[in-house]
C-alpha cells in the first residue's frame, strides 16, 4: 500500500470522527506525547528542541500532564528551568550595566504545535486530491460525515485553487450548518416549560456539535 493510499484511508476513517482534521491532529499529537515520555525523553537532540522552543504552548503543555508520566516530565522541566534560571542571569547582568535586557520568549514553536501543522500540511492536500476528482466513496462519506470544523474549512478553502470545487464545499458545509442551526431551534424549544414533556431525539448533543462546527474538537 501506497503512502498515499495510507493517507487516504486514514481521512476516509476519520470522517466518522467529527472534523477529521482536527481528529487526526489529536491523535498524532497524542502519540508523539506517549512516545517521547515513554521513549524519548533522554533524548539530547529532543530536549533541546525543547529548549529552544521554550517548552510547550500552554494548551499542549496541560495536555501533556494528563498522561501521567511525572518522572519523564519532570526530567524535562528541570532543564527548562535550569535554562530559565541561567538566562535571567543574562538579563540581570545586562540590566545592571545599564543596557536594555533582552526579552526572553520561545526560539521555535511547541512541538506538539508542529506537530499539529504537519499533519494539516499532509492531509488537506489529500482532501482536495479526493474531493476535487469526485471519488465516489469519498464523497459519499464526506457528505453524510459532520464535514470540517470552520476553522479547518477556511484552511482548506484557503488551499483551494479550483473555485468550482471551493463552491461546491461551501455548498455543503452551509448545508451541514443549515442542519445544525434547526437542531439547535429544536433544542431550545424543548427547553421550554410548554414543552418540557417532549423527549429529546437527535437534538439532545446538537450544542456540542455546534461548537466543535465552530471552533473545533477540544483540544485542537
Amino acid at each position: 500500500m501506497s503512502a498515499k493510499h495510507t493517507t487516504y484511508f486514514k481521512l476516509l476513517e476519520a470522517l466518522k470522527e467529527g472534523c477529521p482534521i482536527c481528529f487526526l491532529m489529536n491523535a498524532a499529537t497524542h502519540k508523539l506525547m506517549d512516545s517521547f515520555l515513554h521513549e524519548n525523553v533522554n533524548d539530547a537532540g529532543l530536549r533541546q528542541e525543547i529548549k529552544n522552543a521554550r517548552g510547550f504552548c500552554n494548551r499542549h503543555a496541560w495536555q501533556l500532564r494528563k498522561f501521567g508520566d511525572v518522572f519523564g516530565q519532570a526530567i524535562v522541566y528541570s532543564d527548562l528551568m535550569d535554562s530559565a534560571g541561567k538566562e535571567l542571569e543574562v538579563i540581570k547582568n545586562l540590566a545592571s550595566h545599564k543596557k536594555r535586557p533582552k526579552k526572553t520568549g520561545p526560539r521555535e514553536i511547541c512541538m506538539f504545535c508542529k506537530q499539529e501543522k504537519n499533519v494539516e500540511e499532509r492531509y488537506i492536500p489529500v482532501f482536495w486530491e479526493n474531493f476535487n476528482d469526485n471519488d465516489a466513496e469519498f464523497s459519499s462519506h464526506y457528505k453524510n460525515s459532520f464535514g470540517l470544523c470552520l476553522p479547518h474549512l477556511n484552511t482548506a478553502l484557503a488551499k483551494c485553487k479550483d473555485s468550482e470545487s471551493a463552491e461546491k464545499l461551501i455548498d455543503i458545509e452551509k448545508e451541514k450548518i443549515s442542519g445544525l442551526i434547526t437542531e439547535l431551534k429544536e433544542f431550545i424549544r424543548k427547553h421550554d416549560y410548554r414543552f418540557s414533556k417532549e423527549r429529546f431525539g437527535s437534538e439532545s448533543n446538537s450544542l456540542i456539535r455546534t461548537i466543535e462546527k465552530f471552533i473545533g474538537k477540544k483540544g485542537v
